[in-house]
């Protein structure tokens, strides 16, 4: 990669803003590419002179497919992706002393429409020797090669050196709408055992040049059934997007008719964890309409497959680290998209200026992470211009540059302000915070307790319901590379008068940058003190101020002290994972007494981005960087495991002949040593002999076991399908159904205030024999203020009673807090809601299946607010939470 213009720019834009025309990218680099390119090629010694082997028609027999540039053989060559053999194979390049003089290569590129291209393409090339590039047949461009039609047995004329990029202009009349086939034939210069001989090199890039385009696209504010794309062009008109699921159709249109350079529009309607491609422009002209214009919506809350996330932290100062950084966690990916990209703040150094942000920021990630990353930011310092004379402003590149969820519409609850705001994707709930900026009047930072912003951080961990919580922003508590939290004022007040809320309300991972290195952390727990007597890092005691009460390091590699970090989910402290990765773009320094002592790992000699993975109960995290300056093969230099609800010890009772599977509350490895040695997540049980049986499953490592009591007995007498507790207003419904009886005489429900003591509360007749669906109900006219539960109980004509299932009900009788709905038909119901305190309510919607359908969090004012709410037609239960924790739960129905 050229690492000569980012560095040329940033000195011109010291000087006057510039707008860098932000190019597609239709066949990348293969070193760095997201996408493809996926070539086919043929070597072995095949002569296609007379073969039209350039067309598109040509059905390419025998050619080796699906392989990824760059392409190479030899000491020395640049970084590869597929390795010629050295033989006579059919994509062999000869043997040493013999080597075929020709090797051809084929790409075919789906272009939506060459014509937005108002500046023609460029062809980017790396060859050794030379090189012969034809688009849809004709000849575009070629190198070392002597004039004239080239044949197999043409030796290129010079000697080719894979550092040097070959770049020409290709017309935009030479490619036609649709697919367009690429063809490029590779030359050596010689076949003997001599340096031209005995090394080959080829690897391409072609990019759709606009003219219009300076900035983006980019994606913003992205959940499930939306996304915010952002671009600015150079002239002003208005804006179109249209999309599609297939690349190069695309049958959506919006489009939004204001005049203006900076365009943001929102694509709605879409369908949870899909793919879909994208073109941007005008009513009057398509600009952009590149391969990896793409996105894939959030998924559904209850998805259950591996989610990933990339964090990278003061990364904008235009630097070939920054670059290789980048290209260091491309090809560890390897075409995988994230499902969100986060930054740790200072996007762009120094002043926070709006060309500081183009050249720092978007031209180094305008060709690739930005097109397809949901991109959800924090700000740090620099993006405030340095000053604390500025923190307080809300009107400056920055915020003008990136958009926000404010009103919680990707989860979380509102904060109203893009300093700072919380989201969800997949089981993972994240706070954007805002360290530096201030709040009430330019009065209040984060570590000011009775602040905004940390009264919006305890409503919204309080309504959280994701097993993974992940905080993040830039001024980080524990740190000693190139900041020390020992002494600088502002991270000692983080540490000493704030993380302590993030702990106790459960927060996983706190994620930051300033520090211009990596440094891990821990687990975690209590390691700071009250304000005026800070606790520095020479205080730090492993065994009172982590949460495993030792210096384990969740490496789970299988080596000593290297089990992952386990925990159970909820807002409890069980201790916090501290992560500084600031080596994005900034690298290097340290300061006194670095490493620090409550890090497991520091480096500040290799940049990279932090990446992690959740997977259920578990999650993965990685430090990710690069091999070498120039040389972007991804390295792992730190690595760590964390599971959550697992080493599960369960009592599970089951008919006789009945199915079970049990099954392992992590994913990862097994062994089930008592039952056959299996090595799946789940196994299932033979259930045909009674009686009491002990399972255990642990994983590879030793670290992790789930015990499993199973108690088989004789078929139940009753079927139970469900059992449902429901408060509405000032009654409790208790429903259940079977869908089978044997002998059964009567249903009994008993109450209790604490789980343990229950009394009487009514009996039901049971149906005797049945084998189809029975309902019963039950309503409690008078249930208890406070926490109710009810005890569904069956009784046979021999007088044996069998225990069956118990619900919990949380119940106000004090009328501070109540609800009203008014059904108005067409699925619309009216909801009135009192309650006295005021304060931040959640609300949301579950059908009887248990899905959820509506969330909705919101002011309830001076104790009365109305809302209104459309579903589909049927049967739904209304859950509301008020700022004390109290609930209503309500049977609702639509029609």
């Amino acid at each position: 990669m050229n690492r000569i213009l980012p560095i040329l720019l940033l000195s011109i834009s010291s000087f006057f803003s510039i707008a860098v025309l932000a190019d597609d990218v239709i066949i990348p680099y293969g070193k760095n590419n997201a996408i493809g390119p996926q070539w086919k090629y043929k070597g072995g010694g095949t002569n296609l002179d007379a073969i039209a082997w350039k067309a598109l028609a040509y059905g390419e027999p025998g050619w080796l497919t699906t392989k990824k540039s760059a392409f190479s053989y030899g000491a020395g060559t640049p970084l590869m992706n597929t390795v010629l053999p050295q033989d006579a194979s059919a994509g062999g390049c000869g043997v040493t002393g013999a080597r075929y003089t020709t090797i051809y290569f084929r790409n075919t590129v789906f272009i939506a429409d060459p014509t937005i291209y108002a500046n023609n393409f460029r062809l980017n090339l790396k060859v050794d020797d030379g090189a012969v590039v034809w688009v849809n047949g004709v000849e575009a461009y070629r190198s070392n090669i002597p004039a004239g039609a080239p044949l197999y047995a043409t030796l290129a004329s010079a000697s080719g050196n894979p550092a040097t990029v070959l770049t020409t202009t290709i017309n935009k009349s030479m490619f036609v709408a649709g697919n367009n086939i690429i063809a490029v034939e590779v030359h050596q210069r010689s076949t003997l055992n001599n340096a031209d001989g005995n090394d080959f090199f080829f690897d391409m890039e072609l990019r759709g040049m606009n003219a219009n385009l300076t900035r983006g696209p980019y994606l913003q504010v992205g959940n499930q059934t939306g996304v915010t794309i952002r671009w600015r062009s150079s002239a002003a008109s208005d804006s179109k997007i249209t999309w599609g699921s297939v690349y190069g159709t695309y049958p959506n249109v919006v489009t939004d008719a204001t005049s203006t350079t900076e365009h943001i529009l929102r694509i709605t309607g879409l369908t949870a964890d899909t793919k879909y491609y994208y073109t941007i422009g005008s009513t009057a002209a398509m600009i952009s309409a590149a391969p990896n214009s793409y996105f894939t919506t959030a998924p559904l809350s209850s998805s259950t497959r591996k989610f990933r996330y990339l964090a990278i932290g003061d990364c904008g100062n235009a630097s070939a680290n920054q670059v290789d950084a980048k290209d260091g966690f491309l090809n560890y990916m390897n075409g995988t998209a994230v499902d969100a990209m986060i930054t740790l703040g200072d996007n762009a150094y120094n002043s926070g200026l709006d060309n500081e942000f183009q050249v720092e920021f978007f031209d180094i990630y305008k060709d690739d992470i930005l097109r397809y990353n949901r991109l959800y930011s924090a700000p740090g310092n620099h993006d405030y211009g340095n000053t604390q004379a500025n923190s307080g402003v809300r009107n400056n590149a920055y915020y003008n540059s990136f958009t926000a969820p404010t009103a919680a519409e990707c989860g979380g609850v509102a904060s109203g302000t893009e300093a700072y705001y919380s989201f969800d994707v997949g089981n993972v709930h994240f706070l954007s915070l805002d360290s530096y900026g201030k709040e009430d009047g330019n009065t209040t930072r984060i570590y000011d307790t009775l602040g905004a912003q940390v009264t919006w951080i305890k409503a919204d961990l309080t309504a959280n319901t994701k097993r993974w919580v992940v905080a993040y922003f830039h001024h980080p508590p524990y740190t000693k590379t190139s900041h020390t939290s020992d002494t600088e004022q502002e991270l000692i007040d983080i540490r000493e008068r704030f993380i302590r809320i993030l702990e106790r309300y459960g927060v996983d991972m706190v994620l930051c940058g300033h520090s211009h290195g990596y440094e891990r952390s821990y687990l975690l727990k209590g390691f700071y003190n009250t304000p005026g007597s800070p606790l520095l890092d020479a205080n730090f005691n492993a065994a009172t101020h982590t949460a495993t009460g030792n210096t384990q390091n969740a490496m789970y590699n299988g080596s000593a002290g290297s089990c992952a970090y386990t925990y159970n989910s909820g807002l409890i402290n069980h201790g916090s994972m501290y992560i500084v990765s600031g080596s994005a773009g900034q690298l290097g320094g340290t300061t006194a007494g670095y490493p620090q002592n409550c890090m497991y790992y520091s480096n500040v000699t290799n940049g990279g981005v932090f990446y992690f993975e959740t997977d259920s109960t578990r999650l993965d995290a990685k430090f990710i960087s690069y091999n070498a300056a120039g040389d972007p093969t991804p390295v792992l230099r730190d690595s760590f495991t964390i599971f959550k609800d697992v080493n599960k010890v369960q009592n599970i009772v089951v008919n006789k002949n009945d199915p079970l599977d049990l099954v392992a509350s992590w994913r990862g490895s097994y062994n089930w040593p008592n039952n056959g040695a299996a090595t799946t997540q789940g196994v299932t049980i033979n259930t045909s002999v009674t009686g009491t049986f002990n399972f255990i499953v642990t994983d590879n490592n030793n670290c992790l076991k789930d015990s499993f009591r199973v108690i088989i007995t004789p078929p139940l007498p009753v079927l139970i399908n469900s059992f449902t507790a429901t408060l509405n207003k000032d009654i409790v419904l208790l429903d259940w159904s079977t869908s089978q009886e044997i002998n059964n005489k009567f249903f009994t429900i008993e109450r209790s205030t604490d789980g343990t003591a229950f009394s009487f509360l009514g009996n039901v007749t049971g149906a005797g024999n049945s084998s189809v669906t029975k309902k019963y109900h039950l309503n409690d006219l008078q249930p208890t203020d406070g926490v109710n539960y009810y005890r569904l109980s069956q009784t046979d004509m021999d007088s044996h009673k069998q225990n069956i299932e118990v619900k919990r009900v949380t119940y106000k009788g004090t009328k501070d807090f109540r609800v009203t709905v008014v059904n108005a038909g067409g699925g619309i119901l009216n909801i009135a809601i009192h309650n006295a305190d005021g304060g931040l309510m959640q609300m949301k919607v579950v059908d009887m299946m248990g899905r959820e359908v509506l969330s909705r969090s919101f002011n309830s004012g001076n104790g009365n607010i109305n809302q209104s709410i459309q579903l589909q037609k049927g049967t739904y239960v209304l859950v509301l939470v008020n700022s004390h924790g109290e609930t209503i739960s309500t049977k609702i129905i639509a029609d």
